[in-house]
């Protein structure tokens, strides 16, 4: 994509979403994070969580899985 279609796109875009927009390009810019994004390196490690939790289970299809949600399984 050009700058040019770029800029015609950022235009048509409803205020809230341009300043948006402008912001984050801007700390783009700057080579700064976006404030009050998430950095995705601070994501916990959900499969950790899993594992904590369920262990080493293997569930071969969800109909197992709810099984033994329910106590059937």
């Amino acid at each position: 994509m050009s700058a040019a279609e770029l800029i015609k796109q950022v235009a048509v875009l409803p205020p809230q979403e341009r300043t948006l927009f402008e912001h984050l390009f801007r700390a783009m810019e700057n080579g700064t994070g976006a404030v009050g994004y998430a950095n995705p390196a601070k994501w916990p490690d959900f499969g950790k969580r899993l594992h904590d939790i369920y262990g080493d289970k293997v569930a071969p299809d969800s109909q197992n899985i709810i099984d033994e949600g329910r106590g059937d399984g």
